[in-house]
């Protein structure tokens, strides 16, 4: 950190830094805000007004409410199952992820090297590649059209592993582990009073990346799903809705991904300083 703190940038380099960020978060930002407007307008409005800028009448809570109530509620119904998918994906691929990476850096020593150079290699493989060869497996042992056909894919993240893995290489260090294991310490104490709250900033980012990635996730439940109850949103607003009511799901669809970014910024914030301390 005092390496760091030691870089000076010139005043015209800050200055075109600064563009060049403003400029990318203009370019990014300009979608969500478009959406957000069309959010708030009913349906005449959404045709003849300014696409961006307010309607004559503001609506979003309205829009929201009829969204998750329309057509028996399905859309509510496909907001849970991604919630569910996600979720549940990327709490199961950050404790596998947890343990893997300390085990990969602190407790196997044959092998690691091995085991870590395939992570990488299967970070390479396109997910879509494996989505007909998982649909032909899941076809033989019954399991197409079912919610552990979407779940069960959705587990295995090598690159979890991997920047777990990496971090702790970097984070953790060796004497003070050999010092608990000293005084009689378990493993699993370890890894749990020593190890977790260093590496609780990178669980947050593997959390996010999982979250979003498989909030995200279309091919893969279009080709497993027929029923659908199960879709999540993203076959669920390509197969049914359009319009208006396709921008409104979008925007409720993009929520808990945002939310989960701004709450897990603490823990990024928190993980720096415990590293410019150390």
């Amino acid at each position: 950190m005092n390496r760091l703190n030691s870089i000076s940038i010139s005043r015209r380099n800050k200055i075109w830094i600064s563009i060049f960020l403003l400029s990318g978060i203009a370019y990014f930002g300009f979608p969500l805000y478009w959406i957000a407007i069309s959010t708030t307008k009913v349906d005449g409005d959404f045709n003849t007004s300014n696409p961006l800028w307010f309607g004559s009448t503001i609506h979003p809570l309205q829009n929201i409410h009829d969204l998750f109530t329309g057509n028996n509620g399905i859309y509510a119904r496909w907001f849970f199952n991604s919630l569910f998918y996600s979720g549940t994906s990327a709490l199961v691929i950050v404790i596998v992820s947890a343990f893997g990476g300390y085990a990969l850096s602190k407790l196997i020593n044959r092998g690691a090297n091995f085991i870590g150079a395939t992570t990488i290699g299967m970070i390479m493989v396109p997910a879509n590649t494996l989505v007909v060869p998982l649909f032909i497996l899941f076809a033989r042992i019954h399991l197409n059209g079912t919610i552990w056909s979407v779940l069960l894919p959705m587990l295995p993240s090598p690159l979890g592993l991997f920047l777990v893995k990496y971090y702790v290489d970097r984070n953790v260090n060796n004497e003070v582990l050999n010092a608990a294991r000293l005084d009689r310490a378990s493993e699993l104490h370890i890894f749990r009073k020593i190890v977790l709250p260093i590496i609780k900033p990178m669980l947050g980012t593997v959390f996010l990346i999982a979250f979003v990635t498989n909030c995200n996730a279309y091919f893969l439940p279009q080709i497993m799903l027929n029923d659908p109850k199960l879709y999540p949103v993203t076959v669920g607003l390509a197969n049914w809705f359009g319009g208006q009511s396709a921008l409104i799901g979008i925007f409720v669809a993009i929520m808990p991904s945002v939310l989960a970014f701004f709450y897990l910024q603490r823990n990024w914030k928190h993980g720096l300083m415990d590293g410019e301390s150390r």
